[in-house]
C-alpha cells in the first residue's frame, strides 16, 4: 500500500516539513506498517492557482479538462497513492485556505480512499481536524480514520492569549525539543490511526 504524508501548509516559515519527517520515522519503526510505503508530498511543490476551473473536480474525467497545468500534476501525484495522511496546522480556527484550495482541485484521484487527519496549534489544531472530517469525509467522500489525532504545543498560558513558547518558536519555523518530547504522549494514537488506512 502506498501511502502519502501530505504536508498541509506553505508558509516559508512553517513545521510541516519537520513534523512530517517526525511521523514517517514513527511509521517506519511500526512492525504492522512494514509492508507500507510511504511518499511525503508537500503541498509547496504545486503552485495551484485558486480554483476557478470551468469544471467541477467532480465533472473532470479526463485531466485534459483542467485549464491549470499545476492542477494536472497535483491530480496525478495525489492518484498515485492508496491512502493519506494530511498534516495540517489551524488559522484563525479553521483550514488553511492553500490546503482547501488544494483539495478543492481534487475528487476522482482519492474519492473512497482512506485517510488519517493529524493536526497540530494552540489547542490541536482541534477546529481544522473537525472541518477536515467533514471536508474529506463527506464533501470528498473519503474513508476517514476515526482516531485523528490532534497534536498541541505544550505551555500553554491562559493569560498569555493561550500562547507559549514552544508556540512562538513554530510560527518562526522550528519544532522544538519540548514540542516534540510533549507529543511523544500521541505517538500510539498516531500509529491506531494509520493503522486503520489498512483496511
Amino acid at each position: 500500500m502506498k501511502i502519502a504524508i501530505i504536508i498541509g501548509s506553505t508558509r516559508p516559515s512553517r513545521i510541516g516539513p519537520q513534523l512530517a519527517g517526525w511521523l514517517l520515522t514513527l511509521l517506519k519503526t511500526d512492525q504492522e506498517l512494514h509492508d507500507a510505503e510511504f511518499s511525503i508530498v508537500d503541498l509547496a511543490s504545486f503552485p495551484l492557482p485558486m480554483f476557478q476551473e470551468p469544471a467541477h473536480p467532480m465533472m473532470v474525467q479526463d485531466l485534459a479538462q483542467f485549464t491549470s497545468p499545476a492542477a494536472v500534476s497535483w491530480n496525478q501525484e495525489i492518484a498515485k497513492h492508496d491512502a493519506y495522511i494530511v498534516v495540517s496546522p489551524e488559522y484563525h480556527s479553521g483550514i488553511p485556505g492553500t490546503l482547501k484550495n488544494a483539495i478543492d482541485h481534487l475528487y476522482h484521484a482519492w474519492i473512497g480512499k482512506p485517510v488519517m487527519i493529524l493536526t497540530y496549534g494552540i489547542f490541536g489544531g482541534a477546529q481544522a481536524n473537525s472541518q477536515l472530517r467533514q471536508v474529506l469525509g463527506f464533501g470528498c467522500r473519503m474513508k476517514v480514520a476515526t482516531i485523528c489525532p490532534t497534536l498541541e504545543f505544550p505551555g500553554r498560558d491562559e493569560g498569555e492569549n493561550n500562547t507559549s513558547p514552544a508556540l512562538f518558536q513554530a510560527l518562526a519555523g522550528t519544532l522544538g525539543a519540548d514540542t516534540l518530547e510533549s507529543w511523544e504522549g500521541k505517538k500510539q494514537d498516531i500509529l491506531s490511526g494509520c493503522h486503520e488506512l489498512l483496511g
